[in-house]
């Protein structure tokens, strides 16, 4: 058996490479890889498991360490495993052979995006060759004999789960054939998954097909078992999750089929000796907030804890513990997420003031981050927006009647500008007051220019002096940079003219249409005349910053940064039921944050930063001795870089700060990951060059301090009690031996099952003794898409032989004469909205007879779609029951199919398919698809005879929008060509395809290009 020594020769861990006068072809040789990695790679190595480490840490780069072993034919994986073979008595030609010059089959399943790219890119820079690096499969990658070909080959897929399943079922991957899978974010695989569906047919079906071999295998090392048996490797770094629910982690180990746990936190012993060889030198910066700032803080803190009271006070229905019911929970976790989690089930039964309460406890949990992010400008904006939108709600946010809020807003406008009233005299007995402009900079601002002063100050003089500035997201870096470049007095000059414009621009009409600003209040009178005052002051008096087009132009414009952040939040929540009136709450919030960055978009530099926000580029200052306020001290000698967290996620941290090689960090926010980061880096460098200084910047008592240090907490006492949980955890059952899993027992009583070639065993009822009734039906044809759910892993685990294929008509074919369209909730309210659902039950009752509509709820929901005290008599279009009832008087053939989870869909799929025959999976696939389109658009004359069509024109039509198949007949038997169609009056078009298609197609054909 290869020895840990052996691997660690092979997987040099030396940071200091020598020169490269000696060729050596070892794909590992010079991977700069820290030495717990390297022991971690080797306990994973000689044994699958599960591998947990700290956020930060590298578990990519150990991820990457997997893929180059495994695709070194001559000194990694195979090199071992032939070794060995030589070294054993037993007789081993066969398998030797049969590892000859074979590159092994291995899937890495479950990482993101952004962590593939970086996955290929750590691999590229270890020196990899093209050939061997990891190829992504993706929907483009050709169709199943294509994948099937490039699997054959061997190598590293870097695939989605959804994919791999479809190959698994349709045996365009064989088990057979899979070496091994890698499976990243492991705290996110669940029975149910769709990567613990995977993993169930890789196992049973890589150990029926060595049932012969059995015996030998044995009794060989483990090593040797992983060529038969295939390999299981599981990596995670977020301990907190695993530890989020009741035995979660023992869960997951059966799901993924291994049994072992390999901890390495922080305070591991091998990670605390690497990381302090030569640890950065860290001056922590505790700025404290200004005094307005506090205020504020207090203020929202009361609105909070007036809303727990009133909570407390509304419902019952909330298990509330003197732990969680603490200010410092309100701020550093999703406390309103938890309590709508209590409430979820009872959601319907509750009033509308006590949701409200919810929805208002998420705005005030925001709040507490945008103080400290945003500038007073546009905080002051934000809350007014919350404002003015939550007053239009029907049920208005309670916080904003609470003396709490009086404060906050009295303060969060002192903080822009104060009126200064002017004392009567004789000469002057009604004196006009005066406004006065405050413009409160955020602290961190100063702080950090004191830095960089500082370090200017300290290294004149050096060479390449590198300053790294790590900021939240990129309205930040925008925010920053432009404080730097402009200076202060410029930078918040230019904000506060643009909101002056903005608040101004209703006066400005009055004051034109009384013919004066006399009529004005004074408030109003004295902003309009500080705008003028500030335009003067910014860029004299003949010019203006931009012109009217111009200026509505950016205020109207979001950077695309900003749109693509508020995609990613919206797909995050899709998914999750709401109701009318929380989606209307939610969108208060959301439309209050669009509106400020409309008016940040306006406000900061046009000229986009460089890849890295290199400062260096843009600093300017002013020859004009008029312009004096408003210069920039150069930083000469000295490169400063602005990055932010979210362009350097994850292992692309490492790459970056190998990459710039800075000599001073300045962390403006907190991020536990990437000080992680710097000390892998730190302690990877050379030992002659000076140390890293890391500047960490800190609000203290604050919102940032307290979810900073959570953060770090959290993750410690997870790791504790993981460590507790290790020692008396159980080995899972399903993995004390290879012939004593419920599956492996099915498969020696002959319970074969069939995915088309009878290839994979299924699970059967064991109380039975293992029989199976030979008249059971167990075929459903699936589509492609429903692999996403939870439905087809459970259909599995039943019994049920799944034939993945692309349905045009339904989500799951039972027979001949079932049909099933799956809806969740959230997919329903939807369906019915886009008006999907009414064409999708069209199209199954034209082609099946028994059309079903499948409505699964969430086991953890409440089994209700609406509150019974909402159900009119009279029909509503917006109640969903009166859309339900629209629906079955439409199609009193379709059938409602009521679900309360996934397993009583299994249930109700076997009493479907009782006395029916299989499933005709080819005529499934027919149906509906371009090979049916004729009969679905009835192209044939009164004598029955098929009429000849211009096809290519029939395709055109289909892909007009507003048009579908069946409202694509009447425009056939009214048009004979697309020109007349497009010469069609609207109201013609209307009467012939209803008002909304019609509608939309007349659009399409009118708009101008």
């Amino acid at each position: 058996m290869a020895s840990k020594d052996d691997i660690t020769e092979i997987i040099d861990i030396d940071n200091d490479v020598e020169s490269d006068e000696e060729e050596d072809h070892s794909l590992l040789k010079y991977a700069k890889l820290p030495h717990f990695l390297a022991e971690a790679f080797q306990d994973l190595y000689q044994e699958d498991g599960l591998f947990v480490g700290a956020r930060g840490l590298g578990m990519l780069h150990l991820i990457a360490t997997f893929c180059r072993f495994y695709v070194d034919v001559e000194e990694g994986h195979l090199a071992c495993v032939r070794d060995e073979l030589e070294q054993s008595d037993q007789d081993n030609r066969q398998l030797l052979a049969h590892l000859e010059n074979k590159i092994p089959l291995v899937f890495i399943i479950g990482l993101r995006d952004h962590e593939r790219s970086c996955l290929i890119e750590i691999l590229e820079r270890w020196g990899t060759p093209t050939q061997l690096l990891p190829r992504e499969v993706t929907n483009e990658s050709g169709q199943g004999k294509d994948r099937h070909a490039m699997y054959k080959k061997g190598g590293i897929f870097l695939i989605t789960s959804r994919i791999l399943i479809v190959d698994l079922l349709t045996h365009v991957a064989s088990p057979k054939e899979i070496d091994g899978i890698l499976v990243a974010h492991a705290e996110n695989v669940t029975e149910q998954s769709t990567e613990a569906f995977i993993l169930r047919i890789f196992r049973t079906q890589k150990r029926w097909d060595m049932n012969t071999e059995d015996e030998v295998a044995s009794n060989r090392s483990a090593l040797v078992q992983s060529v038969h048996y295939g390999f299981v490797k599981a990596f995670s770094d977020a301990p907190s999750v695993l530890m989020s629910g009741f035995a979660k982690v023992d869960k997951i180990l059966k799901a993924l089929f291994v049994r072992r746990l390999y901890l390495y936190p922080r305070f591991h012993q091998s990670v605390s000796d690497e990381l302090e060889k030569k640890p950065p030198i860290v001056e922590e910066l505790h700025q404290s907030l200004s005094p307005k700032m506090q205020v504020i803080q207090a203020s929202i803190a009361a609105a909070v804890k007036a809303c727990i009271r009133e909570i407390k006070s509304a419902t019952t229905l909330i298990e509330w513990s003197d732990v969680e019911l603490t200010l410092e929970n309100c701020v550093t976790t999703n406390f309103d997420l938890s309590i709508s989690r209590q409430l979820e089930h009872d959601w319907h039964r509750l009033k509308p003031s006590t949701k409200q309460l919810v929805s208002d406890l998420r705005q005030l949990r925001t709040l507490f981050h945008y103080l400290l992010q945003y500038d007073c400008i546009s905080f002051w904006r934000l809350i007014n927006n919350i404002k003015s939108l939550g007053a239009s709600n029907r049920t208005p946010s309670l916080w904003l009647l609470t003396p709490a809020a009086d404060r906050l807003f009295k303060i969060a406008k002192e903080r822009i500008y104060i009126i200064i009233p002017t004392k009567p005299t004789k000469k002057n007995p009604n004196p006009v007051s005066r406004l006065q402009p405050v413009l409160e900079v955020n602290p961190k601002w100063k702080l950090l220019h004191q830095v960089l002063s500082e370090i200017q100050r300290k290294t004149v003089g050096s060479e390449e002096v590198r300053v790294l500035v790590m900021v939240k997201d990129e309205r930040t870096l925008d925010t920053i940079k432009s404080y730097l470049i402009e200076g202060e007095s410029k930078s918040m000059l230019k904000r506060w003219l643009r909101y002056l414009k903005h608040v101004n621009d209703r006066s400005r009409s009055l004051a034109k249409a009384s013919g004066g600003s006399s009529h004005l209040p004074e408030e109003n009178r004295l902003l309009l005349e500080e705008e003028g005052r500030v335009r003067n002051l910014l860029f004299g008096t003949a010019s203006e910053d931009l012109s009217n087009s111009k200026r509505k132009k950016a205020a109207g414009t979001i950077p695309d940064w900003k749109k693509k952040r508020r995609r990613i939040d919206q797909e995050k929540s899709r998914g999750n039921a709401q109701f009318e009136d929380d989606k209307e709450r939610r969108a208060i919030l959301d439309e209050a944050l669009e509106d400020a960055e409309k008016y940040d978009s306006a406000v900061l530099p046009n000229t986009k930063p460089s890849k890295n926000g290199n400062l260096d580029e843009h600093i300017s200052s002013s020859e004009d001795e008029g312009e004096e306020q408003f210069k920039v001290s150069e930083l000469y000698g000295m490169q400063a870089i602005i990055q932010t967290y979210t362009s350097s996620e994850g292992e692309k941290a490492y790459m970056l700060l190998n990459d710039v090689r800075p000599t001073h960090v300045i962390l403006y926010d907190a991020e536990p990951s990437f000080i992680r980061s710097i000390e892998i880096h730190s302690a990877c460098t050379d030992p002659k060059l000076d140390a890293m200084r890391v500047y960490f910047m800190l609000f203290e008592a604050s919102a940032e301090e307290k979810n900073y240090l959570k953060a770090l907490e959290r993750e410690q006492n997870a790791f504790e009690r993981l460590i507790q949980h290790k020692k008396s955890m159980p080995l899972p059952v399903n993995m004390l031996g290879p012939w004593t899993t419920q599956e492996m027992q099915q498969a020696g009583s002959s319970a074969v099952g069939s995915y088309g070639k009878r290839a994979l065993p299924l699970s059967m009822d064991t109380r039975t003794g293992g029989k199976r009734n030979d008249e059971e039906k167990r075929d459903v044809a699936v589509d492609v898409r429903e692999f996403r759910s939870a439905l087809p892993s459970i259909l599995h685990q039943g019994g049920m032989r799944l034939a993945p294929a692309t349905l045009t008509v339904g989500d799951f074919i039972l027979s001949n004469v079932h049909c099933i369209e799956r809806k969740s909730i959230s997919d329903l309210f939807g369906s019915f909205g886009s008006g999907r659902l009414f064409t999708q039950a069209e199209s199954m009752k034209k082609h099946y007879k028994v059309p079903c509509l499948l409505i699964e709820f969430d086991p953890a929901k409440t089994f209700c779609l609406q509150n019974a005290n909402e159900i009119g008599p009279d029909i509503r279009t917006d109640s969903i029951c009166s859309k339900m009832a629209l629906l079955a008087m439409h199609f009193p053939e379709l059938r409602f199919l009521w679900s309360r989870s996934p397993y009583e869909t299994l249930k109700l799929f076997k009493t479907l398919k009782t006395n029916h025959e299989e499933v005709d999976v080819d005529k499934a696939v027919a149906i509906g698809s371009n090979e049916s389109i004729d009969a679905l658009l009835d192209t044939k004359d009164e004598d029955g005879e098929d009429v000849e069509i211009n096809e290519a024109g029939r395709d055109i039509l289909l892909r007009l929008p507003g048009i579908n198949l069946y409202n694509a007949r009447k425009i056939m038997k009214e048009c004979d060509s697309i020109a007349e169609l497009a010469e069609m009056p609207r109201e013609e078009m209307k009467s012939l395809l209803g008002p909304l298609s019609g509608q939309r197609l007349f659009t399409f054909f009118n708009q101008k290009v």
